[in-house]
């Protein structure tokens, strides 16, 4: 349970606390008076209080001062900046061989651990795979595996059973059967389209026990892939291998995957062969306003 006092010299007697803290630990104290700290049993440890007190009045022991920054404003990109990356942010696959340096993996790391976590568990993993002996098991376990789906899929018994269960997943699965034994045939001549080729696969995966860490796995991908770009990388979520590693734990073993934890993403990286220097435009957004 997290330890926190409120430091009542330094207080303001502003209330931000009270107002900004989304479990209310806090409780506005009387005129004049320093706010209380109230249920530090539901704290979540968001950092909120902490960094919304100018004169650092809040004792937290999630957060010691060594833990609590001032934000660099002025190196925060604008709103066109922003829009700019994700127009040019591409899901490639074609890549050279070279290694992705380390350093910037720790940077791909650190931007994916600082996205939002679902009750602020911060319960994601990170596996990082540049072995090649380890990329190729992998491509080939991968590709197995859609096979067999696939068959699976083309059996008629199989398919009705399935679409009893789980009907929404049954459509999608048989619209993919082209494309799962497009996959397994090619790993039979030796052609990648699972990894295609990317020099490192990054797995993210959890403890299911915490929550929504499916959730939070997403979250920190869509990170990673966007300060890839700004690292002169590029990549694609890896959702064949993730399918794989969620009907089956030859993967996860091989990965060394806790046994208690599941696999939720995937990202295939490396340097892209090629540049663009455009970016195609999406569909409109279908929106509703009320």
């Amino acid at each position: 349970m997290s330890r926190i006092a409120i430091d009542s010299e330094r207080c303001r007697h502003c209330n931000t606390c009270v107002e900004a803290c989304p479990e209310a630990v806090f409780a506005s104290g009387e005129k004049g008076v320093a706010p209380r700290v109230v249920q530090s049993d539901l704290c979540v440890a968001c950092g909120h209080c902490v960094a919304l007190c100018a004169n650092a009045a809040i004792q937290h022991s999630d957060f010691p001062l060594d833990r609590v920054r001032s934000s660099a404003k002025d190196l925060l990109p604008s709103t066109e900046a922003l829009l700019e990356l994700f127009r040019a942010r591409r899901s490639a696959r074609v890549f050279e061989s070279k290694p992705v340096p380390r350093e910037h993996l720790e940077t791909i790391i650190e931007a994916a651990r600082l996205a939002p976590t679902a009750h602020n568990c911060q319960g994601t993993h990170y596996i990082v795979i540049q072995d090649r002996a380890i990329l190729d098991k992998v491509i080939h376990r991968t590709a197995r595996f859609l096979g067999i789906c696939a068959k699976l899929l083309r059996n008629p018994v199989i398919r009705s059973l399935y679409g009893l269960v789980a009907p929404n997943d049954m459509k999608s699965a048989v619209n993919m059967i082209g494309s799962l034994e497009s996959v397994a045939n090619a790993a039979k001549q030796g052609i990648d389209k699972v990894l295609r080729g990317a020099p490192c696969l990054l797995i993210f995966h959890a403890n299911p026990a915490v929550a929504y860490p499916d959730k939070s796995a997403q979250l920190a991908v869509q990170n990673a892939m966007l300060i890839c770009e700004s690292l002169g990388l590029m990549s694609f979520y890896t959702g064949y291998v993730v399918g794989a590693c969620e009907h089956g734990t030859r993967i996860p073993a091989l990965l060394g995957v806790p046994k208690q934890h599941r696999v939720y993403a995937g990202l295939a990286i490396g340097y892209s062969r090629f540049a663009f220097d455009r970016w195609a435009d999406r569909k409109p957004a279908p929106i509703q306003w009320r």
